[in-house]
């Protein structure tokens, strides 16, 4: 019988201890958003268009406190091979290696931009992302992946549609 409270007791205060964990884990990873100067995730373009695509990149954090710094953050941004990558800026700095995105998984057919380590975002900071491109021939909806990484962790692949008109 007290064999049995023992476990009981042990098992419900090992799962209590592993929410808690997790929960402190979630709370302390920064939280990225993605968006157009609109503030919105679509923009529409013109077709074989060149232009620069703005992107704002902000930690928007989160209501309570700790309120966590994204840093040393890397982000790829990944398009369909129908567009034409061709410059990144970000702050005084400017990357124009287009890379061919690996075989396989959800960047299939994909070409990209990156940017390594090169800043930090603090709580409700925001950064400006300039990507020149040239829009496809083709009219249509098209998505922009962009996974970012921090010293923090995996911060997640979002997701900007473009509209091709």
């Amino acid at each position: 019988m007290y064999i049995t409270i023992l476990i009981i007791t042990s098992l419900t205060l090992l799962i209590v201890l592993g929410f808690s964990y997790l929960e402190i884990r979630r709370q302390t990873k920064p939280r990225i958003k993605i968006y157009f100067p609109d503030g919105s995730t679509r923009a529409s373009y013109k077709a074989k268009e060149e232009t620069n695509v703005t992107l704002h990149i902000k930690n928007s954090g989160r209501l309570t406190f700790p309120k966590p710094a994204a840093t040393e953050m890397t982000l790829y941004i990944y398009a369909p091979t129908s567009f034409q990558l061709k410059k990144l800026e970000y702050g005084n700095k400017s990357e124009t290696t287009v890379n061919d995105a690996p075989a396989g998984g959800i960047f299939r057919d994909m070409r990209y931009l990156s940017m390594t380590g090169t800043f930090d975002l603090f709580h409700q900071e925001e950064e400006v992302v300039t990507v020149l491109m040239q829009m496809p021939e083709k009219t249509g909806k098209y998505t922009i992946k962009v996974p970012v990484t921090s010293r923090e962790g995996d911060l997640g692949i979002h997701e900007l549609e473009i509209i091709v008109t």
